[in-house]
């Protein structure tokens, strides 16, 4: 949801109905194989953050434990998630308009 948010962020809300249900290799949307590297990346990363920053009865994960048990993953794992996003996204799209 972070990736998406910032996405929509990034665009002004500018987006075009045909163009985003455009599954073609050639469509505005298809990027890497299907894949936007950048946003894939980002919630990859994300949820490793969050992983990390989680606390449930099965499982504390270390940045969790080294502050007492407190849960801090989701706003972890979406900041985290948005930022890199924010950051390598605004990249891409300076690089495509070039």
């Amino acid at each position: 949801m972070a990736v998406y948010a910032t996405d929509v962020l990034l665009r002004r809300n500018r987006y075009d109905g045909r163009e985003l249900s455009d599954e073609s290799r050639g469509g505005p949307f298809w990027y890497t194989a299907g894949v936007n590297p950048a946003g894939a990346a980002a919630v990859l990363l994300g949820t490793a953050a969050a992983g990390l920053c989680v606390t449930t009865p099965l499982y504390t994960g270390p940045v969790a434990a080294a502050l007492g048990g407190t849960d801090l993953s989701l706003p972890v794992g979406m900041l985290l998630a948005a930022v890199l996003y924010l950051l390598t996204g605004r990249r891409r799209q300076a690089a495509g308009a070039a």
